[in-house]
C-alpha cells in the first residue's frame, strides 16, 4: 500500500511539472524575447539575448501608448470589482442570512446571467448606449463588466456565506446587533479572503476582456490595454521585438498581482467549501 502511495505520489509530482513546464515556456519565450533585438529573433525564434535591449520597452510604452491605456484600465477595473463586491455581498447576505420573501427569484434572478452569453446582448447595448452617450465612456465600461461579473461572484459569494456558523448571527441579534451591523462588524473580518479574491478575479477579467472594449471604445483615449496591444501588433507585424515587449507590458500588472496576492487568492477559492 505505501509503495502504491508513493508511486501515486510520484507520478502526480511529475504530472503537475510537467503542466507546469508546459505553461511556463510559452511566458519564457516572451520575457526572452522582449529583451532581445529584431534581427535575432528572425533568425532564432528561441535562444537566449546575446544583448539586453532594454529599449524595446520604451519604445513599446511609447508607440503603444500604455499611459492612457492603464489609466482605463485602473479606472474600469477598480471601479466594477467595488461594484461587484458590494451588489454581491450585500445580495448574498439578504438572501442568505435574512428571512425575506422571494429569496428563490431573487437566487435564480443572480445566477440566471451565467445562461446568457455577450454576444447575445452585444448589438441591443450597442444601440442604447449609443442613444445615452455611454459610447467612449468609461463608465459605460464599468457599468458593462459590473453587470457580467456578477452572477458567478455572487454563486461564490453565496456559497460562503452559507458555509459561515449561524450561530454568529445569532448571538449579534441576541446582543442587540443591527443587519448592517452584523455585516461589518462579524462577516466583513471572516469575509475578508472571500472578497479580495472577488475583486481579483473581476479585476483580471475586465484586464483581459476584448470584446465589449473593442465595441464601446473607438476613442484612443480611453481604450483599454488588450485593445491597445491588438493594434499595436497589427501596426508594427515588422518588429518583433517591440511586440513582445508589448506583450510583457501587458501581462506583467497580472503576474504581479498574482504573485503578491496568491495566498489570499486560493484562500479565498477555498473557503468557500468550508462548513460551519
Amino acid at each position: 500500500m505505501k509503495k502504491r502511495k508513493r508511486l501515486k505520489s510520484s507520478v502526480s509530482y511529475i504530472v503537475m511539472i510537467l503542466i507546469a513546464v508546459i505553461h511556463m515556456i510559452p511566458l519564457a519565450v516572451m520575457f526572452l524575447n522582449s529583451v532581445r533585438s529584431n534581427d535575432a529573433i528572425r533568425k532564432r525564434l528561441i535562444a537566449f539575448p546575446e544583448e539586453i535591449h532594454w529599449e524595446n520597452f520604451v519604445t513599446a510604452w511609447i508607440r503603444g501608448g500604455y499611459l492612457d491605456a492603464y489609466i482605463s484600465n485602473l479606472i474600469i477595473g477598480l471601479s466594477a470589482a467595488a461594484i461587484v463586491l458590494c451588489v454581491t455581498g450585500f445580495a448574498a447576505y439578504g438572501i442568505v442570512k435574512l428571512d425575506a420573501p422571494g429569496k428563490r427569484f431573487f437566487r435564480t434572478y443572480f445566477t440566471a446571467g451565467l445562461s446568457i452569453p455577450g454576444f447575445a446582448i452585444i448589438a441591443t447595448l450597442f444601440f442604447m448606449f449609443n442613444r445615452v452617450g455611454l459610447i467612449n465612456s468609461r463608465i459605460g465600461m464599468i457599468i458593462i463588466y459590473s453587470a457580467i461579473n456578477i452572477p458567478f461572484n455572487f454563486m461564490f459569494v453565496h456559497a460562503f456565506f452559507e458555509g459561515m456558523p449561524k450561530e454568529l448571527d445569532e448571538a449579534a441579534r441576541i446582543d442587540g446587533a443591527s443587519e448592517l451591523q452584523n455585516f461589518g462588524y462579524n462577516v466583513l473580518p471572516l469575509a475578508k479572503p472571500i472578497f479580495s479574491t472577488v475583486m481579483l478575479i473581476v479585476f483580471v477579467n475586465v484586464w483581459n476582456e476584448f470584446l465589449f472594449s473593442n465595441t464601446f471604445l473607438q476613442d484612443e483615449k480611453v481604450r483599454t490595454v488588450a485593445l491597445r496591444f491588438y493594434n499595436f501588433v497589427g501596426k508594427n507585424s515588422g518588429d518583433p521585438a517591440y511586440i513582445y515587449a508589448a506583450a510583457v507590458i501587458s501581462v506583467l500588472p497580472i503576474l504581479m498581482i498574482y504573485m503578491l496576492m496568491q495566498d489570499t487568492f486560493v484562500e479565498g477559492m477555498t473557503s468557500g467549501s468550508v462548513k460551519g
